[in-house]
């Protein structure tokens, strides 16, 4: 029991060398240390300040007005500052926990110190008590021993209980320092635990909001992308009933032929010729929607051509169809023979009518935007027995 108390002061000191060298450690690195925590809290403002911008700017769009990209921008935006805030909460929650833990510690710590104080000051009580009354007695043997030996063995041992005293007194002494320091701990973790309480309550406030945008802009996208498909299936459907058209006409105009589309690269097979001057915008295949990723078939060119561009015969034959087709806008259907026959959609100006036999060249309409269609261009389709096809290997 004698060496362990002999260890506390021994303890103590070291506990006291290391803070002066920690205190040490943390001057002498100080400047870089410094340098870098500003460099770090100047990139978290300006994350923080972008983060800002771009919550103000999704919460003052007016979603229901805006574009596809500005919509789904704003979403993705406030999409991210939302999971940004959630990590933030979630911290400041596992901090608010720590501290908690920290301070019920502490407390516990500040009982047993307690505990241990009264047993210590009890037996020093005892000791006391039991050192007076043993006083005399100790003279009185000391000088009535037979011999000197005998003395200064039992002075000795009346020494060592002195001796035992003074160690209780220095572990009386290290265990009110420990509550102390325990009860400082306790109250600074309490302290902080308030703060982060309001720090929690006002990053929860914060949030709450930014998921109540995020919601809305959700909505919002969800809808335009319920309105698109939509579209894309009265397309389809459209495209289904005109698929059919061309098929009964051209029964009625030639006995059904089994025709399969060349393959690409192989040279224009019946004299075809492009219908405007112009690049191609968009091409034969699926198409993904660049906004809402959903996938859809083009069944044709689009060209580019300005708003009024004369649109002239692919190739001779005889006009199927001449009129209004739904999402394809005004459109012409030309009949050429052999189960093959080429369509032109989106017209400002119809320029021939049905049953009209036309040449390679003729004029039979005018570049426009009608129909399902963002904006001017000319949507040419070739179809095989009334199914699209790619025109290009029919193209020279």
């Amino acid at each position: 029991m004698r060496d362990a108390f002999e260890a506390r002061p021994g303890r103590a000191v070291v506990r006291r060398l290391a803070v002066l060298v920690c205190l040490t450690l943390l001057t002498a690195t100080m400047p870089f240390g410094a340098a870098a925590q500003d460099s770090a809290d100047e990139a978290r403002e300006e994350r923080q300040r972008v983060r800002d911008e771009k919550a103000e700017a999704a919460r003052n769009l007016d979603a229901a007005r805006a574009d596809d990209a500005a919509v789904a921008t704003a979403l993705r935006d406030i999409s991210d500052i939302v999971t940004a805030k959630q990590g933030e909460v979630d911290e400041a929650s596992r901090q608010l926990e720590l501290n908690r833990e920290t301070a019920v510690a502490a407390e516990d710590a500040i009982v047993a110190s307690d505990v241990e104080l009264l047993r210590l000051e009890d037996d020093l009580a005892g000791r006391a008590v039991a050192g007076f009354l043993n006083s005399d007695r100790a003279a009185a043997t000391f000088f009535n021993s037979s011999d000197l030996t005998q003395a200064l063995r039992q002075s000795s041992l009346l020494e060592e209980a002195n001796a035992d005293t003074g160690d209780l007194l220095e572990e009386l002494r290290v265990v009110r320092e420990d509550r102390e320091v325990a009860e400082a701990l306790a109250q600074d973790a309490v302290a902080e635990a308030e703060i982060l309480e309001v720090e929690l309550a006002e990053k929860l406030l914060t949030w709450e909001a930014e998921k109540v945008v995020q919601e809305e802009l959700k909505e919002e996208m969800a809808r335009r992308v319920a309105d698109w498909e939509g579209e894309v299936a009265a397309f389809e459907a459209e495209d289904a009933k005109l698929t059919e058209l061309i098929r009964s006409e051209e029964a009625k105009k030639n006995p059904p032929v089994v025709t399969s589309a060349p393959a690409p690269g192989t040279p224009s097979v019946s004299g075809f010729q492009w219908p405007v001057n112009a690049r191609v915008s968009s091409g034969f295949g699926y198409r993904v929607h660049p906004i809402f990723g959903t996938k859809r078939l083009h069944k044709g060119l689009d060209l580019g051509a300005g708003s009024g561009t004369a649109i002239t015969a692919a190739k001779g034959g005889t006009v199927l169809s001449a009129g209004w087709q739904g999402g394809y806008g005004n459109t012409v259907v030309i009949s050429h023979g052999d189960g093959i026959s080429s369509l032109y959609a989106h017209q400002s100006e119809i320029a021939v009518s049905a049953g009209q036999e036309v040449s390679r060249g003729d004029v039979i309409g005018y570049v426009g935007s009608t129909g399902w269609s963002t904006g001017p261009h000319l949507h040419f389709e070739i179809r095989v027995n009334g199914s699209a096809v790619d025109p290009l290997p029919y193209m020279p």
